[in-house]
């Protein structure tokens, strides 16, 4: 159980070795952006199927259903820094071997999809890892900037990755782009092992035996769930993404919307979704302005109650203008409560908790997102294929949801935005040392799901998209 937990020391890295560390998980953030498109493609030129395409495009939301929760409690048990190697080493070799398939015509569908899947599986579990190394690198008060310039890169990577994959594509093939991919993770890979070995300065604890970790993972699971529901802020920020997630997946209606409803041109609508996508970088530049200095909770509120109301906005907007700000600021608000959610997660969760709670979050938020879409879908079918009404019910009852987290936990949240609050305790957190060296250390979170390029939601990591 807990008392076998591996705790981290708290030794920082060097300035220099933590800005290697930022860009190669900017590099990283981009293989990510690359994959988004590039799987698809892939299987589309091999297979010439519209189903097999959709069916590439899903393996990212599924494995993480999937491996979620138990990579959660086994990254509480083995080093991070250690889980992110490796799974960059199973990502850089997951790409590079489909590159040589594709050179040299060997891929048939069944082989690309389960590839997808592993490297879905290896991104749930790095996420996870990068989650709880951020709070063991970062200084309680860089946290916010270091999940701004995370999300930040996140964003940007899911503008530029699909666009470098067409480029690349057109010049040299399909198989080029995904061996730039590969090459994302090996930057990557070099950046956590400079870290890793940073002269010294950062401390390595070693893993127990991955057998040994494996054991007991259900009792874990058990433990996170526990802490969750005892800290009344954390859960009530969890429920907000939850509910969050499930309102935003009337975003995938939005193509539609626009084309076939409003009957805007293929440009037009285009620009409308590329505005989700700049508001999401605007937003991190939000949430490091205000974050040092106003409540978290007050902004994850606000925030939320302006992602509700732009979504009520969209269903009765008509025109180009209005359309661009309204999906500007959904992506803002949006990525503005993922950085400071995560924030503060990582000071309100025991470390020893951490990956389990972060792993819960995201499944949550994950598993809410295909049941709006479905509904959304269904409801819009209903209404004779017009969505309006959809999204403004959407967005009303995405404010109501705010309402509630604010009245049962968010008004009255201990945090403050210079982190006063800490040192919360969970069940079974007891003995286990953070990364300041006490009892019941905070830690870190990722993330819900974003606005994207697509102008709906996105699953994101630490960093993004890799999830916080």
């Amino acid at each position: 159980m807990t008392n076998a937990l591996t705790s981290a020391v708290p030794v920082r890295p060097s300035p220099w070795a933590f800005r290697v560390f930022l860009g190669g998980q900017s590099v990283s953030l981009i293989g990510d952006g690359l994959a988004i498109l590039a799987i698809p493609l892939l299987v589309l030129e091999v297979s010439g199927s519209a189903y097999a395409a959709v069916m590439a495009a899903i393996p990212r939301t599924v494995g993480y259903l999937l491996v979620g929760l138990p990579a959660g409690a086994l990254v509480d048990r083995l080093n991070p820094r250690n889980v992110m190697l490796t799974m960059d080493v199973v990502r850089f070799g997951v790409f590079l071997s489909l590159a040589v398939l594709a050179a040299t015509e060997q891929l048939a569908v069944p082989v690309i999809l389960a590839l997808a899947f592993v490297a879905a599986g290896a991104g749930v579990f790095f996420e996870t890892a990068l989650t709880v190394a951020v709070r063991d690198l970062v200084e309680e008060e860089r946290l916010v900037r270091t999940n701004s310039l995370l999300e930040a890169a996140n964003q940007s990577a899911q503008i530029v990755g699909p666009g470098l994959v067409g480029v690349l594509s057109a010049l040299w093939g399909l198989q080029v782009a995904l061996l730039v991919n590969a090459c994302t993770f090996a930057v990557s890979f070099v950046s956590v092992l400079h870290v890793l070995r940073g002269a010294g300065r950062v401390s390595r604890t070693p893993s127990p035996p991955l057998r040994e970790a494996l054991r007991g993972v259900r009792g874990d699971l058990v433990e996170g769930f526990r802490c969750l529901r005892s800290l009344r802020v954390v859960l009530v920020v969890t429920c907000l993404q939850a509910s969050a997630n499930l309102f935003l997946a009337v975003g995938y209606l939005l193509v539609f919307y626009l084309r076939d409803t409003l009957h805007l041109g293929a440009s037009e609508a285009s620009a409308v979704v590329a505005a989700g996508g700049v508001g999401g970088v605007l937003g991190t530049a939000v949430a490091l302005r205000l974050g040092r200095r106003v409540r978290h909770e007050t902004l994850i509120a606000l925030s939320a109650a302006c992602l509700g109301t732009t979504l009520a906005s969209l269903g009765v907007a008509t025109s180009l203008v209005p359309l661009l700000v309204l999906n500007l600021l959904l992506g803002g608000s949006t990525v503005t409560a993922v950085v400071l959610i995560r924030t503060l997660r990582q000071r309100l969760v025991p470390r020893a908790l951490l990956g389990r709670v972060t792993a819960t979050a995201k499944v949550a938020a994950l598993a809410a997102s295909p049941v709006g879409a479905l509904a959304g879908g269904a409801l819009t079918t209903l209404n004779h294929g017009d969505p309006r009404p959809v999204f403004l019910a959407a967005g009303v009852l995405s404010v109501l949801t705010t309402a509630a987290a604010w009245a049962l936990g968010l008004r009255a949240g201990p945090h403050s935005a210079s982190g006063t609050e800490r040192g919360a305790t969970a069940p079974g957190a007891s003995g286990v040392s953070g990364t300041s060296g006490t009892t019941g250390t905070t830690g870190t979170t990722g993330t819900t799901g974003t606005t994207g390029t697509t102008g709906a939601p996105v699953p994101e990591a630490d960093g993004g998209a890799k999830a916080p």
